[in-house]
């Protein structure tokens, strides 16, 4: 069953265009497991959902069979010398923050950069800045965002039921107050509301545990950010250091005791990691982390510019890649990014992994991984019969990469 209700089958799109389209490429991914790049490649959709997909002779062929009697002819639409790939799903943003582009401390750490943050008027979110936010994503590729917001949740989520965009709306729970009871309110458009929780550090275990069951019980994802850099560390190990200090002077940490545990042990130990926590960051993990959030089936989101904008290194990308975590990637927001160009991170990761990562491995981070990770690959992911026709085009400069790269290896 779908997560959007307003994806379920029955009357919709499909009566307002009557007429399927066939889209034709110079190549396509579909990131179906096992597919590789197709060749000469066909797509063919009708209102909301895909009914064919693979070589344009072969989609050609089949459409006396997939397509309903009675629809008028099909309607052709040569795209060119393109790469189609499915539409691409941004799995971690913040939205409200979209009027702090450049505003923020970078490479310098995550202490200067949250003093920086907080410096700013954090939460007088601009629809204006949101809405522009949302068009660069759109203008990649982007078809769904997870987005997270502490004040302005109602607001990020009305703006993005206004550009059509799908969405799972994060409303994050934080501090020491009443664990939620219920769900969030559900946003109109083609969003879903949940809950997530800002970090171990920020906001008690009672909260956390509570936020984490609700979604459970409504089976929606929870998305946590852990163990993102040094001072979170720290804190969670004896609970000092400049940050603490800092949080404390603040009102945050008034009740905090220390778990003398890593963040990954200690979110484990309060019963958060799942197959529906996205874990978000994980740069300071080691090997028993990583285990334990293979053990837990936890998929985990990587921010790599935002990661590096910041200063607080990078996520072991290959150790986590090796040990069959579903990784995906998110942006963040433009307060620790300079766009949210899902692309991007794509090429961030390629020109800086050790080691071979292919071009399906690659996108499946923005696509099929990041379904599964948010739970929505019944809808998105791949370009396959009865998947959400959205799709994107992969930049010729990246392609080209990729193709490189292979070319080099094979040589």
């Amino acid at each position: 069953m779908s997560l959007f209700p307003t994806l379920m089958t029955g009357p919709g799109p499909e009566a307002i265009r009557p007429c399927p389209i066939l889209f034709r490429a110079a190549r396509g991914l579909t990131l179906v497991p096992g597919q590789g790049i197709v060749h000469d490649f066909g797509l063919l959709i009708l209102g909301q959902r895909i009914l064919a997909a693979g070589p344009h002779a072969e989609v050609l062929a089949r459409i006396p069979m997939c397509a309903p009697v009675g629809l008028g002819q099909v309607e052709p639409r040569d795209l060119g010398e393109v790469t189609l790939a499915p539409g691409l799903i941004n799995a971690h943003a913040h939205l409200e923050m979209s009027h702090l582009k450049g505003r923020t401390a970078s490479g310098q750490g995550f202490l200067a950069w949250i003093k920086s943050l907080v410096a700013q008027p954090l939460y007088q979110a601009e629809p204006a800045a949101m809405d522009a936010a949302i068009a660069q994503m759109q203008a990649s590729g982007t078809v769904l965002v997870a987005d997270i917001a502490t004040r302005n949740a109602g607001l990020a989520a009305e703006r993005l039921a206004a550009s059509g965009l799908w969405f799972l709306s994060f409303h994050e729970a934080i501090g020491q107050g009443k664990p939620p009871a219920a769900l969030p309110p559900q946003p109109g458009g083609r969003g879903r509301a949940a809950w997530a929780g800002h970090a171990l550090y920020s906001t008690s275990g009672q909260v956390l545990a509570r936020a984490k069951a609700v979604s459970n019980a409504a089976g929606l994802p929870f998305s946590l950010h852990l163990a993102e850099h040094d001072d979170e560390v720290s804190i969670l190990d004896h609970g000092g250091g400049p940050f603490a200090e800092m949080l404390a002077a603040r009102g945050i940490m008034k009740h905090f005791d220390a778990p003398g545990k890593s963040p990954v042990a200690h979110a484990d130990s309060l019963g958060l990691l799942d197959g529906k926590t996205l874990c978000v960051h994980c740069v300071k993990v080691g090997d028993e982390d990583i285990n334990i959030l293979a053990r837990c089936k936890a998929p985990v989101c990587l921010c790599p510019r935002s990661n590096e904008h910041i200063g607080v290194g990078r996520a072991p990308w290959e150790k986590l890649m090796e040990a069959g975590i579903t990784l995906c990637l998110g942006t963040d927001s433009l307060a620790s990014n300079q766009d949210l160009d899902l692309w991007a991170e794509v090429r961030f990761v390629k020109e800086r992994f050790q080691g071979p990562l292919g071009l399906t491995r690659a996108v499946a981070l923005v696509t099929r991984e990041a379904a599964r990770a948010l739970g929505v690959g019944t809808d998105f992911g791949t370009l396959e019969p009865g998947k959400i026709a959205a799709f994107s085009v992969m930049p010729e400069d990246l392609f080209n990469l990729f193709e490189r790269a292979d070319h080099a290896v094979a040589s």
